[in-house]
């Protein structure tokens, strides 16, 4: 083989390289996915329609509404932090375009929730500040990371089909019909009336229960399939 042949060939594989996305930059999409499409999801879910569910538990000296909370957050900031080094390793620094742009601003969001949620100021209007404004950040870096997963899904280095913005799609319709059905709830129990007894559960509690398992099972599949096409290109 001349050496023109052996270029010729080392081009070709080099080219043949680009055509696929690097393993850190599927792990980036993955944990992105997982963090944002279940973990954040059910988090918001749990904080912002259980805290009258299981009142007479707790889980390590806290409601257990607050536990799920915790955990699903803390879950979705973890992978959220892993995926930033992943893309960061992988780019070898910082490309500026929409997606990472949008990327950077979600990040920052998510990086001061905990930081938020763990503020407890002694005086009362403190408190509620900081509370509508972790809800509010909360719900902001939501949007902005599903946003980014549309716009990551068009870039051309990540090569992956269209298919995904219909199960990303799919996803989100699952996160605004639970909401729906959980605001439905809320109405009822509040037409129905009656005092609130802290030491039982508000009324509908089992329908919110299977509301939310249907909601985790939804979100599981579409997490799974949206994976999926992550890695199949």
């Amino acid at each position: 083989m001349t050496d023109h042949e052996h270029d010729h060939d080392h081009d070709d594989d080099h080219d043949h390289d680009h055509d696929h996305p690097s393993v850190l930059l599927r792990l980036h999409g993955t944990l992105m996915v997982v963090a944002w499409l279940f973990f954040n999801s059910l988090g918001n879910t749990v904080a912002r329609y259980f805290k009258t569910t299981w009142t007479t538990r707790r889980y390590f000296g806290v409601p257990v509404w607050n536990f799920y909370h915790r955990i699903y957050m803390m879950a979705s900031w973890i992978l959220t932090c892993a995926a930033i080094v992943c893309i960061f390793v992988d780019v070898q620094g910082f490309e500026a375009h929409a997606h990472s742009i949008v990327g950077l601003a979600t990040f920052a969001l998510v990086f001061i929730q905990p930081i938020l949620g763990l503020m407890r100021p002694s005086q009362q209007p403190a408190q509620s500040a900081i509370r509508i404004l972790h809800t509010l950040l909360g719900h902001a870096a939501y949007i902005l990371a599903v946003t980014n997963m549309f716009l990551g899904i068009g870039l051309e280095p990540a090569h992956i089909s269209s298919v995904m913005y219909g199960l990303l799609a799919g996803a989100v319709g699952i996160h605004v019909l639970a909401h729906v059905a959980f605001n439905v709830l809320e109405y009822l129990t509040r037409r129905k009336g009656g005092e609130l007894d802290v030491n039982k559960d508000a009324s509908f509690s089992r329908w919110r229960k299977t509301t939310l398992m249907v909601q985790m099972i939804a979100l599981y599949a579409f997490t799974i399939a949206n994976v999926v096409f992550v890695w199949r290109g």
